[in-house]
């Protein structure tokens, strides 16, 4: 009887267990439902159609030829918005005008005045000729550089694996400066009239002075920023990988908000913050490894909406035309409603994908990763940012892949780089 007995036990004891466990796992995995309050919180909706600037106005033309409005760092603009709506006569079809292979490459090169300049993940800083490809210099850096370099004024700006911001001439590539910091960077600098900012994966983001490479401030988060700040009215905006949201003043790094997403994924675990976020129509949008996209209300910090995608989402999204272009990594693009979340189309390429989505006149360009593990490269799409349409397809891409330059669609693929001219009639 007292083995049936202790046998019994054992059973209910097993049971427990396992419910148990199996309860924390529906707690820990479990998707919390979305958050909705966007229709309430502030949004203004103005128009995205302007093209960037830097500290030197309008670009200068060249016995000629006509170099088109500069894109200095990555997003196009400080807000980082990745959007180039006003250059409406860059569309497909295209025909490649000229492709070179300057090493593997994330992130697509900058572009200023007839000038592409380029950072690679083999350890390579160069310009070259937005007409030919031609290199006009190079830099051997010997460390990896993941990141868009920043064009201010004659110099290009940007940070490496080995812990060094680099400040170089832009018209030779020789050093104007360099500052050496104690931790590694991967994200691409944002810039004003005065100071350089760049983030660390010790967490920490810095201001620099631009002609000397002197430390103004430093911020220090909770977690590494793998990303740079976003940069609008006077504030920069910036996730960690603990899952934190910042809001600092520019001039002297005091904080202004932060906010905490534990929990808002599933049961007690926390997402990180990846992607760069784009700040527009009073609000500050950002992709997170817990699934969501986050829409936070940019003078306080209070979320407006989330929306769930179907994986994490990795890359860092456009906003144009009041909607919010995300991506995931199981291969989804979505366009979102930029005041509520509410999704408006979505597809799914045939890859998995970490690109950032770039929207150039009427279209809203994404690449993946290939369909199979051993794939090199795969392909860019670009979709009709109204109603999703697929209109052109282009059998290289992988990261963030293309800005405009010159009426041209520059696109950095796994290891070339692309010079693409609309077919006229």
């Amino acid at each position: 009887m007292r083995r049936k007995t202790w046998a019994l036990s054992s059973l209910a004891a097993t049971v427990l267990v396992a419910g148990g466990a199996g309860a924390a796992w529906w707690a820990v995995h479990q998707r919390t439902s979305d958050i909705h309050r966007g229709g309430e919180e502030p949004f203004t909706l103005t128009s995205d159609t302007t093209s960037s600037t830097d500290k030197d106005g309008k670009p200068r033309r060249h016995h000629g030829f006509d170099p088109g409005p500069a894109w200095p760092v990555y997003g196009r603009t400080m807000s980082r918005t990745r959007a180039a709506t006003d250059l409406s006569s860059i569309v497909p079809p295209y025909r490649v005008e000229w492709k070179v292979a300057p090493g593997f490459l994330e992130y697509p090169p900058s572009y200023k005045d007839g000038v592409l300049y380029l950072t690679t993940n083999n350890g390579f800083a160069s310009a070259r000729s937005v007409l030919t490809g031609k290199p006009l210099w190079a830099l051997r850096i010997g460390a990896r550089v993941t990141g868009e370099p920043a064009i201010v004024g004659n110099r290009v700006y940007f940070g490496a694996r080995n812990k060094i911001i680099y400040a170089l001439g832009a018209r030779t590539g020789h050093a104007v400066w360099r500052r050496h910091l104690p931790y590694a960077m991967e994200s691409s600098p944002a810039f004003d009239d005065s100071r350089l900012y760049m983030s660390d994966l010790g967490g920490h983001v810095r201001a620099l002075d631009l002609d000397t490479g002197r430390i103004l401030w430093t911020f220090t988060a909770s977690g590494p920023v793998k990303h740079g700040p976003a940069l609008s009215g006077g504030r920069l905006y910036f996730g960690d990988y603990s899952g934190v949201m910042y809001c600092v003043r520019a001039s002297d790094g005091k904080l202004i908000w932060q906010t905490h997403t534990h929990g808002l994924s599933s049961g007690f675990r926390s997402g990180q913050f990846y992607s760069t976020p784009a700040v527009a129509y009073g609000r500050v949008y950002i992709g997170n490894t817990d699934d969501k996209v986050y829409s936070f209300v940019a003078s306080n910090g209070d979320i407006a909406w989330t929306q769930t995608m179907p994986d994490w989402a990795y890359g860092s999204p456009a906003v144009s035309g009041g909607r919010v272009f995300a991506t995931s990594w199981d291969g989804t693009i979505a366009a979102l409603s930029a005041r509520t979340g509410t999704p408006l189309w979505r597809h799914r390429l045939p890859g998995n994908t970490i690109s950032s989505p770039t929207v150039i006149g009427p279209y809203v360009y994404v690449a993946d990763r290939g369909t199979s593990i051993s794939s090199t490269h795969g392909d860019l799409f670009a979709y009709r940012v109204g109603d999703g349409h697929t209109v052109w397809r282009f059998p290289d891409g992988r990261f963030s892949t293309v800005i405009a330059a010159a009426g041209r669609l520059i696109v950095a693929g796994t290891l070339h780089l692309y010079a693409l001219e609309p077919r006229r009639s």
